[in-house]
């Protein structure tokens, strides 16, 4: 299944990497956990290492991709808000290989989901 992707990436509980340098030396590819999303582009980020929280812009931030059989949420697309288990990085061709969770779909797996299209989730181990 296709679906128009959406502009607006940002859900609250995943992984997401500051790459903005305007921020300094101390943030810049500093990762953390969004707890809210406020107008669809914007994000209050905890920082994962000093608990810091800021508000950012999505253009300041980028997805996080975890080791394989960890968990993600995908973004975008046919399967978007769906929980899923990174099976496989394709490198070659910046996608993974996921198999969904959680929801109608569980137990699916699905191929060449591009890497802005996941993101890690948040857990507190």
């Amino acid at each position: 299944k296709k679906k128009r992707k959406k502009d607006g990436w940002l859900a609250e509980g995943i992984v997401v990497k500051i790459v903005t340098k305007d921020l300094g030396k101390d943030f810049f590819k500093s990762k953390g956990v969004i707890e809210e999303v406020f107008d669809t582009f914007g994000a209050k980020v905890k920082l994962l290492k000093t608990g810091k929280k800021l508000k950012l812009d999505q253009s300041h931030l980028e997805t996080v991709i975890p080791s394989v059989g960890r968990k993600v949420l995908v973004l975008n697309g046919a399967y978007e808000g769906s929980i899923a288990v990174l099976d496989k990085l394709n490198v070659e061709d910046f996608s993974v290989t996921l198999t969904i969770s959680k929801g109608i779909c569980k137990g699916r797996t699905v191929e060449d989901v591009p890497y802005e299209d996941i993101s890690k989730l948040h857990s507190n181990d």
